[in-house]
């Protein structure tokens, strides 16, 4: 679950996967010093107040093995995120289950949530190639959780499959769906409520509308914030739906599944104006508050944002705002090679109570280098974002570290994290295809101005002290 803005707090950004979260920081006895305004924290694996870096690379080299995978996490401190406190976590690290296999890629998605309920955030990651045995079938790919606690992340286990499918490498995401204070999780259509035991059992679990899709449907993403304002975690999936006797995709819709006392009971399909299922098409599907309203707005972005505002009846998809860069005060202009808004996520980088939009266009020609990849950061304020005060930065840009290249992919992944504690999300960038797919990650620092490129910094797997290969550094962050 990373940190996105949730519609039901404000000042700082929360994730993609929004849970209700007063027990996770409180129960962190540093998390209190906090600035005035600040909200808890989302990605604190040691509970130390200060939010950590994940990433993944799931092409990288372990022991030898190539593309076992790994994560590396760079802990925050009062100097914000750096790599002199960095840890690499892979399935040959003592307390991870497994062990490294050629093509595994552990680290192909990350979440975070506090399962336990012992006020430490963990981290969930994907194996996405993994062969194993659960409930006495075979599976292919894994989800293990890494638990954080004082010293971070120390001990792991490996969640047994969920439901009887054999591919358990769907979408997922986290939240608090049933309003009771601790993180859930829904998996394979399976809602699995917390808190878990060490031992990855939840404490229930419960059918959704997901649980049981017809044969051509498939469920593609998942969104969970609170949009409707009551407190409680709500879920937006997109699903892919095949015409009968058809191989290829027919359409896809967007289903609205509420959180409450039967959370994530039914499904409803989300329409336009003119009462047909609403425009689902795009690659980023995200919720998070933009206008400050307590309740999560919906985006959908590929080659430009388009919002639904949050209301009690959750996402308003017959109203649609839509930004792109043509878009008054969006620095650029919009072009047929783009992808702006292919990758989004919502977070407050100037500090002033508002979701920001960080969006990421990592096919972006910067000059004649097309293409390379650029990030804009939008402001959102009390009628959410209308372009005015946005930034755009790529790798040509002054203080930016690096230069622009083909197929960097700059912004093919996107985070917000408050490494330094100021109450301000600092805009994290990946581009796995850096370096001819070695992969890197940008940092840059966050001001009341919103970002900025001066005291920006990169690290690549050198940094890490890894050794040089084809990693895909930078390939994906929680949530």
């Amino acid at each position: 679950m990373s940190r996105r803005l949730d519609a039901a707090q404000s000042g700082r950004a929360l994730t993609i996967a929004v849970a209700l979260v007063a027990a996770t920081s409180a129960m962190s006895p540093l998390a209190q010093a906090r600035p005035a305004g600040a909200v808890e924290l989302r990605q604190d694996f040691n509970g130390d107040g200060y939010e950590d870096l994940a990433v993944g690379a799931p092409f990288g080299a372990v022991n030898g093995v190539a593309r076992a995978g790994y994560v590396a996490v760079l802990y925050g401190s009062a100097s914000g995120t750096s790599t002199s406190a960095k840890k690499i976590y892979s399935q040959a690290t003592a307390g991870i289950p497994g062990s490294p296999e050629q093509g595994d890629e552990f680290g192909y998605a990350l979440d975070t949530a506090d399962l336990d309920g012992d006020g430490y955030t963990d981290l969930l990651v994907l194996t996405a190639e993994e062969e194993w045995t659960s409930g006495g079938r075979e599976r292919l790919a894994s989800r293990t959780v890494l638990w954080g606690g004082a010293g971070g992340l120390t001990s792991a286990t490996t969640l047994p499959a969920a439901g009887d499918g054999a591919y358990q490498d769907g979408p997922f995401a986290t939240g608090d769906f049933d309003g009771d204070g601790q993180d859930d999780l829904i998996r394979e259509g399976v809602l699995e409520t917390g808190p878990f035991g060490r031992d990855g059992s939840p404490a229930a679990t419960r059918q959704t509308a997901l649980s049981s899709v017809p044969f051509n449907e498939s469920v593609t993403d998942l969104a969970a914030g609170d949009a409707d304002g009551d407190g409680r975690t709500d879920l937006v999936a997109r699903v892919t739906v095949y015409e009968e006797g058809e191989e290829e995709a027919g359409y896809q819709e967007l289903r609205y599944l509420r959180g409450g006392d039967d959370p994530l009971a039914s499904a409803t399909v989300l329409t336009n104006g003119d009462g047909d299922p609403a425009n689902a098409t795009g690659i980023a599907l995200t919720l998070g508050d933009v206008d400050g309203d307590g309740r999560a707005d919906l985006l959908l972005g590929y080659r430009d944002i388009r919002i639904s505002y949050g209301t009690a009846n959750g996402p308003d998809t017959a109203h649609i705002q839509v930004i792109d860069q043509d878009t008054p005060g969006v620095p650029g202009s919009q072009e047929p090679e783009d992808t702006f808004g292919s990758h989004l996520t919502v977070g407050d980088v100037n500090g002033d109570g508002y979701g920001d939009i960080l969006a990421g266009n990592p096919s972006e020609g910067v000059g004649t280098v097309q293409p390379t990849g650029s990030v804009a950061v939008i402001p959102g304020g009390p009628d959410g974002p209308t372009g005015a005060g946005g930034q755009v930065f790529h790798q040509d840009t002054a203080g930016v570290p690096g230069t622009a290249e083909k197929g960097d992919a700059f912004g093919s992944a996107l985070d917000l994290v408050d490494g330094d504690g100021d109450g301000r999300a600092e805009p994290v960038v990946g581009a796995y295809g850096e370096n001819s797919g070695t992969g890197a990650v940008w940092v840059l620092p966050a001001t009341a101005s919103g970002a900025t490129a001066t005291g920006s910094f990169v690290f690549g797997p050198g940094s890490l002290g890894r050794p040089a290969g084809m990693d895909w550094l930078g390939h994906n962050f929680p949530g």
